[in-house]
């Protein structure tokens, strides 16, 4: 049984090591409450170049449930002589902002298991194609349908209330937070929204969305968080490339935000989690001024 072997440190810094130009670089993180993990799971695909490491992990007690997630990992090195099937042991490091992998390791004496590719589908429609049309309700409980936010530059991201890790949904609503200060500061440019949707409507009420919300400070007159009916939204998602499987309690899913036009025509996917917000606030200020 997995166990945390350090929860809620409260350090004055915490160094993590990454590479750098042939050299190690550390990452100083300041003061604020660290968690670490020590966790099982099983290797599903490198990406030494970011570097990271997509794993189907175990469920850490006292933290988050069986998934399988892209951990960014410290240094490149700790990938080497690791295959996809590969059981490992890894040390996961998580502050308020990021999570980072460390000392992995195939475990002992086990042997690599078959698993089968999956790269995220590509989407179904092109910059240019109209969306399909999506019920939602917003965090007052007010029902309304994609087409209503027609004639608004709109971005629209997949999130859920439970998901653990800060790189992920956190990460994307901090950048939209980001993105909603920068866009507030243009007053002549008024005709944008944000449209964060659950991806675990059937655990995340209206009430646990405005609770959840409130950390991020939307203005309701600009950034909605929403939840609706589960195949309405995937099948929405599902343009973008937006891939949804639910093995256990909480959905795994890959990350997409898309950029929509006042005419309802997709204008940009940005997949992943490492678009910025000054890259989403550009391409909402370029729609904006086509329109």
């Amino acid at each position: 049984m997995l166990r945390p072997f350090a929860a809620f440190l409260l350090l004055a810094w915490t160094p993590i090591f990454v590479p750098g130009c042939g050299r190690r670089e550390t990452i100083v993180i300041p003061r604020s409450s660290v968690q670490r993990f020590e966790v099982r799971g099983v290797l599903q695909k490198v990406r030494p170049e970011k570097p990271s490491a997509v794993i189907a992990h175990e469920k850490i007690p006292g933290y988050m449930e069986a998934m399988t997630m892209e951990f960014t990992v410290a240094d490149a090195r700790d990938l080497a002589g690791l295959h996809p099937g590969d059981p490992i042991a890894f040390r996961l490091t998580v502050t308020a902002t990021q999570s980072i992998a460390d000392q992995l390791t195939k475990i002992p004496g086990s042997s690599s298991v078959a698993i089968s590719a999956s790269d995220d589908p590509p989407p179904s429609i092109a910059p240019g194609s109209p969306l399909p049309d999506c019920r939602l309700i917003d965090a007052h409980g007010t029902a309304f349908q994609l087409h209503d936010l027609r004639g608004q530059t709109l971005a629209i991201t997949f999130i859920f209330t439970r998901c653990p890790l800060p790189d992920f949904c956190p990460r994307l609503n901090r950048q939209f937070a980001t993105t909603q200060a920068a866009l507030q500061s243009s007053p002549d440019t008024p005709n944008w929204r944000l449209l964060s949707i659950s991806l675990d409507p059937d655990f995340d009420t209206p009430e646990r969305l405005a609770t959840y919300a409130a950390s991020f400070h939307p203005d309701p007159t600009h950034w909605i968080f929403a939840t609706g009916h589960r195949t309405e939204i995937e099948r929405l998602g599902a343009t973008f490339g937006l891939a949804v499987k639910r093995d256990g309690p909480l959905p795994d899913h890959n990350l997409r935000t898309v950029v929509i036009g006042p005419d309802g025509l997709l204008r940009k996917i940005l997949p992943g989690n490492e678009w910025t917000a000054a890259e989403l606030t550009a391409e909402m200020r370029r729609t904006l001024q086509k329109n």
